[in-house]
């Protein structure tokens, strides 16, 4: 028996397949889900998405979002996704430079609070990728 596992950002379909065990970084910690799980709805945060299936391990750096699970079906409802051996690192550090120099300018020029919010949430999922990646490899 196996779980159904969906990561959808509003652009697309990231990743559909099969896993034995699905693993979401949650506010309240860590949430393992396997075949038979009760159904629930959970806040997805900033952080890594594991995704084991036969004695192997997948991770997926995941924005935050919301996770359905109903049935042996995971549905991971996110603002972005990337599967951790497509990051390129120095791609990601000089996006992380680029959006930390936005956010100061911001700052110094009073921008609007929402802006502000967009910027710092842009830097965590950056760093949730550097963060991933600098484990797995």
């Amino acid at each position: 028996m196996s779980l159904t596992l969906e990561i959808i950002t509003p652009d697309e379909k990231v990743l559909s397949t099969e896993a034995d065990q699905v693993v979401l970084p949650t506010e309240s910690g860590e949430t393992g889900i396997l075949p038979g799980h009760v159904p629930l709805v959970t806040k997805v945060k900033v952080g890594e998405l594991k995704v084991l299936k036969g004695g192997h391990t997948e991770y997926i750096a995941v924005d935050r979002g919301f996770a359905k699970v109903m049935g042996d079906t995971v549905s991971v409802l996110t603002e972005a996704a990337i599967d951790v051996k497509e990051i390129d690192l120095a791609e990601v550090e000089s996006a992380q430079n680029r959006a930390e120099q936005a956010l100061k300018q911001a700052e110094a020029d009073g921008i609007d609070p929402d802006e502000l919010e967009r910027l710092e949430k842009n830097i965590q999922f950056l760093i949730a990728q550097k963060l991933s990646k600098g484990r797995r490899r």
